[in-house]
């Protein structure tokens, strides 16, 4: 294998112009694709690096709350941001915890998205807000919410080949309250064996309403699961489909998804009384 090219365009619209055209890989934070490139399994022309592109990063309020988090926003900025920990927690929490601060300094939100290893911690999260991603491509930008097929298998989105994602958008928690947790036995480093985020809506006579679950490593894609409180962990283990690997037997992940909807859910419901 020739060693791919390496451009690093500063407009959004000449990304566009490469990526569409050559056998092209789009690079952000780059923590994942240095190790397929290291294994060889993908042998990509050229690289384009997107991390001389201003208007992809940032974070800012839009009109309506929610907010607009560029691409290239890197999970460090995402977990030192007040306003999300505020407005959006369970996101804000799920970024912090991401292996450690050498990556995390790196690592992308789009990163995060596109390379779509369901493992993940930021997905889930993201997914339980109810976030919307924005993509642009020749055609113009698209939003697509991630509950509503971003995610379509394992390693695969709804990104077409000559489209970037630029953004995403988190509507704010509002009366909700929301929660990230991971289990890790092994390292803190690791990956998760499994991952739980929630946000639990608030009704008008302050009871628990509808609770939005979100759960990672238990199936090729993040799973959503829409419910309520009293249901919440025979569903999370309903839905849960993992297969068996060094992290633990199929079984017993499907275990700990229940395990662990649990105590999210008790720490959610305790911080109400």
């Amino acid at each position: 294998m020739t060693d791919p090219e390496f451009v690093a365009p500063t407009m959004l619209h000449h990304v566009l112009d490469v990526v569409g055209v050559d056998d092209a890989i789009i690079v952000s934070g780059g923590t994942s694709l240095a190790v397929m490139l290291k294994q060889r399994l993908i042998e990509p022309e050229k690289l384009v690096w997107l991390g001389r592109v201003a208007e992809l990063k940032g974070i800012r309020q839009a009109a309506d709350g929610s907010w607009r988090v560029g691409a290239c926003t890197t999970l460090a900025e995402v977990a030192a941001s007040p306003e999300l920990w505020r407005d959006a927690p369970m996101v804000a929490q799920a970024a912090s915890v991401v292996a450690n601060p050498r990556i995390r300094n790196v690592a992308t939100v789009g990163g995060a998205l596109v390379h779509a290893d369901p493992r993940q911690d930021l997905p889930p999260a993201l997914l339980a807000a109810g976030a919307i991603v924005g993509i642009r491509g020749p055609g113009g930008e698209r939003l697509v919410p991630l509950r509503n097929g971003f995610f379509r298998g394992l390693m695969e989105t709804a990104v077409e080949h000559g489209e970037v994602v630029t953004h995403v958008c988190v509507p704010p928690r509002r009366d909700a309250v929301e929660a990230y947790r991971r289990f890790t036995p092994q390292s803190v480093d690791d990956y998760p064996t499994v991952s739980v985020a929630a946000r639990l809506e608030r009704k008008d006579s302050g009871r628990a309403g509808q609770l939005n679950l979100a759960l990672g490593g238990v199936a090729p894609t993040p799973v959503l699961v829409q419910t309520d409180v009293a249901n919440a962990a025979a569903a999370a283990r309903a839905a849960a489909s993992p297969t068996s690997d060094e992290r633990g037997s199929a079984e017993y992940k499907t275990a700990m998804a229940e395990v662990w909807t649990q105590r999210v859910l008790a720490e959610l419901l305790e911080g109400e009384t």
